[in-house]
């Protein structure tokens, strides 16, 4: 938004088919979107200036991706961010599992089982 508030007049984003100007993270100076390979070149810039793994750009969206899942960030929402027009696209590639979230549903599973067995337990003392 300070990009827009500085460029004033020249501030050309695209726009949706209702004419909504489309807020981009990667735009020009005067709010169109950036060509892919300049957003390429920029990203090299920064893995090398920084040491960084060498992912390519498309591999950081799916690390943020992943990412959100793994912190149990709503579906819609990460397909939304993501620009997936069906949900399904979404679950279907990010639903990978950490080895943290299989531990997390072995223990919920394991305390429904002993929940199970106290009321089992309990059921046998009560019963008539």
């Amino acid at each position: 938004m300070e990009l827009k508030n500085k460029m004033g007049d020249a501030w050309n984003p695209i726009k949706d088919d209702d004419g909504t100007p489309l807020n981009l993270i990667f735009t020009k100076s005067d709010g169109y979107p950036s060509k892919p390979a300049a957003i390429d070149l920029a990203w090299r810039r920064i893995i090398e200036k920084y040491s960084l793994p060498k992912l390519n750009f498309h591999a950081l969206r799916h690390s943020y991706a992943s990412f959100m899942v793994s912190r149990n960030a709503n579906f819609k929402i990460i397909q939304e961010q993501l620009g997936h027009s069906d949900i399904k696209m979404t679950i279907n590639t990010y639903s990978h599992l950490t080895q943290k979230n299989k531990n997390e549903a072995s223990d919920h599973f394991d305390d429904f089982l002993v929940t199970c067995s106290i009321f089992h337990h309990i059921s046998a003392h009560i019963a008539p």
